[in-house]
């Protein structure tokens, strides 16, 4: 029988007094579009607008929203692997902005990333034992040779592998054995904070929950904090202490995944939660739209003034449509961007 999202070992949920990991403030990212004629203007998109957080040290963040919402390009900046436009993140207390790349190359041993798409993270020409050890090669951890084929054996046993597997090529294994492949990449060189880009959402459902437990067991054994962008908000409940909700390039709503989830706040979050699908027991009624569904996120190169969500929202009121809202904290922990609160 193949396993749900609800066969997820439950996660450590204390983390409330564990120190600051990494910290988020005003991360904004602006793409110069090109005109589509010779009579129109270049224009920008900021694809991120002033993201702010902080994810403490053992904690799973959960950073939810559709595509276009700017979650994948949140996690790339934070990694320094698309220049940043605004704002600063500060790991470890040091802004990791202001560092060049020879300073930098410390944290980025300390920062991984797990990509969506496992088949073209890897490269190809290479065997296992090659992606798994050009991490190692890169930041001389560990030092030798005979270090590093015994710790690519070790971390393949610890992902499900097979050691005899390590000469075989990225072709010749499922998706899910390929993103155990690059997750045993990411903790070559004893990474501390992990960006997982949507993890599984290339993944065959059946094996879904698999890599998610794999996630918690690694997290739970090395103590890793984990930066989780998705959009199946079922998923991210089962892995997230906390969750972040993005739309247009800003968060929405912020909160402990237990809040969230019993009360959320925000009518986009609402949402996004009714969209989940649930189990019917008359298979002869049929599914009512949702009013998020009659209509798509707006473009970023044009976004609706004042709230971003008002030409979507059922709740909204004239102020919606001429001032933007303030993200502000609604109860102890928990904060929202909405005239509506």
């Amino acid at each position: 029988m193949s396993e749900s999202v609800t066969d997820i070992a439950p996660l450590n949920t204390a983390v409330t007094n564990e120190p600051v990991l990494l910290k988020v403030e005003g991360l904004e990212k602006q793409f110069a579009v090109g005109a589509r004629t010779m009579f129109e203007k270049a224009r920008t998109v900021k694809a991120v607008g002033g993201v702010s957080f902080e994810l403490k040290e053992g904690e799973t963040l959960g950073l939810v929203g559709e595509s276009g919402s700017g979650k994948s390009t949140t996690g790339r900046l934070i990694l320094r692997l698309v220049p940043h436009t605004a704002g600063s993140v500060h790991y470890k207390g040091r802004n990791i902005f202001e560092l060049s790349a020879e300073e930098f190359k410390p944290y980025r041993r300390d920062m991984q990333m797990i990509f969506q798409d496992p088949a073209s993270s890897l490269n190809p020409a290479y065997s296992v034992k090659d992606v798994i050890t050009e991490p190692m090669i890169v930041h001389g951890v560990p030092a030798t040779r005979k270090e590093r084929d015994e710790r690519v054996i070790e971390l393949l046993e610890q992902v499900g592998l097979d050691r005899a597997q390590s000469g075989r090529f990225p072709h010749e294994f499922s998706g899910g054995q390929k993103q155990r492949i690059g997750i045993a990449r990411a903790l070559a060189v004893n990474a501390r904070l992990i960006v997982a880009d949507e993890p599984v959402s290339a993944l065959d459902v059946s094996i879904q929950s698999q890599i998610l437990n794999l996630m918690q067991d690694l997290k739970h054994r090395y103590g890793l904090s984990y930066l989780f962008i998705a959009h199946d908000l079922a998923v991210v409940k089962h892995m997230s202490q906390r969750v972040a909700v993005m739309y247009l390039g800003r968060i929405v709503e912020l909160a402990s995944s237990a809040d969230l989830y019993r009360r959320p706040a925000h009518p986009y979050t609402q949402m996004l939660l009714d969209a989940i699908p649930k189990p019917r027991v008359n298979m002869s009624v049929r599914h009512e739209a949702l009013p998020c569904e009659v209509s798509e996120i707006p473009s970023p190169i044009n976004p609706p003034s004042g709230c971003a969500f008002h030409t979507r929202c059922p709740h909204k009121k004239p102020i919606c449509e001429s001032e933007t809202p303030a993200y502000r904290e609604i109860a102890p922990g928990h904060h929202a961007a909405c005239h509506l609160i």
